[in-house]
């Protein structure tokens, strides 16, 4: 009796188990529509990844030309014509004025922060890149 009691839980248990595989299997067209999303959010990501290497690439670029022109900012003043000096001046000087002989003027950004690290680490201090 009890053989027999097992037995019949036994094939319950594997109607059970088949019926519960039949339930969770996956049709071809679900496979299809997930595949189809997971291959959309493949070219998604490699659009995305390929904008922010762009970026860091232009960022890369324009941190170099900052850093070149301000290295040499005083021979690039000295060997242009005064038209291109004053070309010069508008790009780097943030309001310039005059008051008397003495030029007031900031300068524009990133130019100032260049500035401001330069003058920090040569009084041996460190820079904070988040000063407030």
């Amino acid at each position: 009796m009890f053989c027999q009691w097992v037995g019949e839980k036994r094939l319950i248990l594997r109607l059970l188990f088949r019926k519960i595989t039949f339930l969770w299997r996956i049709t071809k067209d679900m496979y299809d529509k997930r595949h189809q999303d997971y291959h959309d959010k493949i070219q998604l990501l490699n659009i995305e990844l390929e904008e922010h290497t762009k970026a860091d690439h232009d960022y890369q670029t324009t941190v170099a030309t900052v850093f070149y022109i301000a290295r040499r900012a005083k021979s690039i003043f000295e060997s242009s014509e005064p038209s291109e000096k004053r070309q010069f001046l508008n790009y780097i000087l943030q309001n310039p004025t005059v008051n008397g002989k003495n030029l007031e003027f900031t300068l524009r950004s990133p130019y100032n922060l260049l500035l401001e690290l330069a003058s920090s680490l040569s009084r041996g201090g460190y820079w904070e890149l988040n000063p407030d």
